[in-house]
C-alpha cells in the first residue's frame, strides 16, 4: 500500500485502461498491434507531458497527479462529448468553446488543489492506483470472456452458388463511384441529362440497368450488395450508431460473394475504402474507415477536434488540410493507379477487381475542367449543397471514369465492367429525410457475350450479384423484394 502512495503507476495505468477499454469495446475491429502502437505513444505522451510539469512542481508524485488529470480527459475527450450530447440535461455543454472552457477550469482547479494540498497527495495516488488496476484487472476478464465465448456464426445467410453450371469465367470489375446519382436524380433535380456519359458508355457496349439503392448509407448499401441479403435488422434507422458502422464492415470484409468467386478460381483484388476477405484497403488511415486503430484513437481530443472542426481549424493549421481534408482525393489517385497496374499485368488466373472511389462524393475537389478548388470554397459539409459545384465535378469524374473504363476494355476486351454508384446524392438541402432521390444511383453493365438477362423496371442493388451470376455463371437464384431504408447517424 505504502507504494501505492508514494509510486505514480497511474501514469501507465490510464494508458493500459484506455487501450484495454477501447479493445474491450471494439473487440473483433481492432488487431493487437493496432493498440500496441497507439499505446507506446500514449505512454510516452504521458511521461513527456509529466517531465515537462516536473520542472514547475519538482516533485515527481505532484507533476505526476497533475499530468494525470490533464491526460484523463485528453484521452476520453470523445467519450464524455458523446455522452454530453446524448444527455438533455448536459446540452450546455455540448458546444466545443463551452466543453473545453469547462475542462481548463476543472484543470486549473485540480491544480490549486494539489497546490495547496499536498496532504492529499499520497491518499489520491493510492486511490488512482488502486481504481485504475481495478478497471485493468475487469477489463482484462471481459476480454477473456468475450474471446472464449465469442460465436462464429456467419453474418449473413449464405446464397447456394453451383460450380457445375458455370461455363465462362472472364474478369470482372466493379467499379463503385460513391453517391453517384442515377439519371432521374440528375435530370430532375439538376436538370442534367449526362448524356455524355451514356453516350459514352453505350458506344463500349454498356447497358443501363434500372437500380435503385437499398439504404442511403454506404457502409449498409454495400454489405446489402456483396452478401445479396439485406442487413439484418439489428439497428435502429433513425439512429445508426459507430457499432452498427462496425458490424457492416465485418460483414462487406466476410461477404458471401468472395468465397463464391475464390471458389470458382478467381483472384480477388481490393482497390477499395473497406477491407474484403482480409485484404487491406487502399488506404487504412482515411477517417472514413471506422475501423482499426481509429476506433481507438478517434476518442481523443486532438482527432475529435479534427474530424469535428477540422475543415475550420485547417485555415490556421494548414498541415490538418493538407493531411486530411484532401485524403479521399489521395486516395482516389492511388486506388486509380493500382486499378491501371491490375489490368496491364498478366495473370495466371481470372480476376474480380473491386475498385471504391471517394467521388463524387465530397468534397468537391476540382472543376468540371479539372482546374482545383479554393479550399474555401468547399471546406464545410455545407458546400456539399452547392449543386454547381456537384455538378462541376460529376464532369470532372465523368472524364476519369471514361479513361478507366476505356483502358480496361482496351487491355480487358472480354472482361465483365459494371460501373455504378452505392447510393444517390444524398446533399439535398430539404427537411424531407426520405427524400427518394437519395436511393437513385448510376448502374452501367457491359457484358461482352451480350447476355443481358431480363429485368423489372426498377429493381435494387441488393439483387445486382444475383443478376451477374444468373445471367453471366448460369445460376438461378431467386430475386428478393425491392425495397429501400431511410437511416440516420
Amino acid at each position: 500500500m505504502k507504494l501505492f502512495r508514494k509510486i505514480p503507476f497511474f501514469l501507465f495505468l490510464l494508458a493500459l485502461f484506455f487501450c484495454l477499454h477501447g479493445s474491450v469495446e471494439n473487440f473483433g475491429f481492432i488487431r493487437f498491434t493496432e493498440v500496441l502502437y497507439p499505446g507506446m505513444y500514449i505512454v510516452t505522451g504521458i511521461l513527456l507531458l509529466t517531465g515537462f510539469i516536473f520542472l514547475f512542481t519538482r516533485n515527481l508524485l505532484h507533476a505526476s497527479l497533475i499530468a494525470f488529470f490533464i491526460s484523463l480527459w485528453y484521452l476520453f475527450f470523445g467519450a464524455l462529448h458523446d455522452y454530453v450530447k446524448s444527455t438533455a440535461a448536459l446540452a450546455l455543454l455540448k458546444a466545443y468553446p463551452v466543453i473545453i472552457t469547462v475542462l481548463l477550469l476543472l484543470t486549473f482547479a485540480w491544480i490549486l488543489l494539489l497546490k495547496f494540498k499536498k496532504s492529499l497527495h499520497g491518499r489520491l495516488a493510492a486511490y488512482i492506483n488502486i481504481l485504475l488496476l481495478i478497471y485493468c484487472l475487469l477489463d482484462i476478464f471481459m476480454l477473456l470472456k468475450i474471446q472464449l465465448t465469442k460465436s462464429d456464426e456467419p453474418f449473413a445467410d449464405t446464397v447456394k452458388f453451383n460450380k457445375a453450371a458455370v461455363t465462362q469465367k472472364p474478369d470482372v470489375y466493379l467499379l463503385v463511384f460513391d453517391g453517384y446519382p442515377g439519371p432521374k436524380s440528375l435530370k430532375d433535380s439538376f436538370n442534367f441529362t449526362n448524356d455524355s456519359l451514356k453516350q459514352h458508355l453505350t458506344a463500349n457496349a454498356f447497358k443501363e440497368l434500372p437500380v435503385f439503392a437499398n439504404y442511403d448509407l454506404t457502409y449498409f448499401c454495400m454489405a446489402s450488395m456483396f452478401n445479396m441479403q439485406y442487413v439484418k435488422k439489428d439497428f435502429d434507422n433513425l439512429h445508426i450508431t459507430q457499432r452498427d458502422f462496425q458490424k457492416r464492415g465485418v460483414e462487406i470484409n466476410r461477404a458471401a460473394i468472395f468465397p463464391i468467386f475464390i471458389s470458382m478460381g478467381y483472384q480477388v483484388n481490393n482497390f477499395s475504402i473497406f477491407e474484403i476477405d482480409d485484404l487491406p484497403p487502399v488506404a487504412d488511415k482515411n477517417s472514413f474507415l471506422l475501423a482499426h486503430s481509429i476506433l481507438l484513437t478517434d476518442k481523443i481530443f486532438h482527432k475529435r477536434l479534427k474530424r469535428d472542426l477540422g475543415n475550420h481549424l485547417a485555415r490556421i493549421i494548414p498541415f490538418w488540410k493538407n493531411n486530411d481534408f484532401y485524403r479521399h482525393d489521395a486516395d482516389n489517385k492511388r486506388t486509380e493507379a493500382l486499378l491501371i497496374q491490375s489490368f496491364t499485368e498478366k495473370k495466371q488466373s481470372p480476376q474480380f477487381v473491386y475498385a471504391h472511389f471517394m467521388m463524387p462524393h465530397g468534397p468537391y475537389y476540382f472543376d468540371s475542367l479539372g482546374n482545383k478548388n479554393p479550399y474555401e470554397k468547399i471546406m464545410n459539409y455545407t458546400m456539399w449543397q452547392d449543386k454547381t459545384l456537384f455538378l462541376a465535378y460529376l464532369k470532372y469524374v465523368n472524364k476519369r471514369m471514361m479513361n478507366m473504363v476505356d483502358s480496361i476494355v482496351r487491355h480487358n476486351p472480354g472482361a465483365i465492367i459494371l460501373v455504378m454508384g452505392d447510393h444517390g446524392f444524398r446533399s439535398f438541402n430539404s427537411r424531407q429525410p426520405d427524400q427518394p432521390l437519395r436511393f437513385d444511383n448510376l448502374c452501367m453493365a457491359r457484358f461482352p457475350n451480350g447476355n443481358y438477362a431480363a429485368t423489372k423496371d426498377k429493381w435494387s442493388n441488393v439483387n445486382l450479384f444475383r443478376y451477374l451470376f444468373n445471367s453471366q455463371f448460369g445460376q438461378s437464384m431467386p430475386y428478393l423484394a425491392d425495397s429501400s431504408f431511410t437511416l440516420r447517424y
